[in-house]
C-alpha cells in the first residue's frame, strides 16, 4: 500500500512539474509569478505532508505491535495511546497533503490569470479636517472603486 501511495505521489508531482514549466516560449516574462511561486510551495508542502503521514502510520503500526505483547496493563495503555495518536496524526496530514495538493495544482493551472487582471489603484486617501472655531478635529476616508 505505501509503494502505491509513494509511486502514485511521484506521478502526481512529476506531471504537477511538468504542467507547471510549460511557459510561452514567444513572450519575454518572467516565469515567475505570485501564482506559480505559491503553486511550487504548496505542491512542496503536500509532498511534505504524505512523507510524514506514511512515517507515522508506520511508527503507529511498530507501537501497536508492541502493545500486543505489552507486559502489564499500565505499558499495553501507554502504548495504546501513543499509537492512536500517531494514528490521528497520520490521518491529519494526509487531509493537509491533500488540501495543499489540490491548492498548489489549481494555483499552477491557472498561473497565467496574473496578466489579464485589470490594474486598479488601491490607495485611500486619507483627509485631515480641523476647525479651531469649533474645537473639532474630521478624519475623511476616501477610496476609488
Amino acid at each position: 500500500m505505501y509503494r502505491w501511495m509513494y509511486k502514485g505521489c511521484c506521478v502526481v508531482l512529476a506531471t504537477a512539474f511538468f504542467i507547471g514549466s510549460l511557459a510561452p516560449v514567444a513572450e519575454a516574462r518572467s516565469f515567475f509569478t505570485t501564482r506559480r511561486t505559491f503553486g511550487v510551495l504548496f505542491l512542496g508542502g503536500s509532498a511534505f505532508m504524505a512523507k510524514r503521514a506514511v512515517d507515522l502510520k508506520r511508527d503507529a503500526g511498530d507501537i501497536y505491535n508492541a502493545y500486543k505483547v505489552a507486559p502489564n496493563a499500565r505499558e499495553a495503555e501507554r502504548l495504546f495511546n501513543r499509537a492512536s495518536d500517531r494514528d490521528d496524526k497520520s490521518l491529519m496530514s494526509v487531509g493537509f497533503s491533500a488540501i495543499l495538493l489540490i491548492s498548489g495544482l489549481r494555483l499552477l493551472m491557472h498561473s497565467g490569470v496574473d496578466d489579464k487582471m485589470p490594474k486598479r489603484d488601491r490607495r485611500i486617501k486619507i483627509d485631515l479636517n480641523s476647525d479651531i472655531r469649533k474645537r473639532s478635529v474630521g478624519i475623511a476616508l476616501k477610496k476609488k472603486f
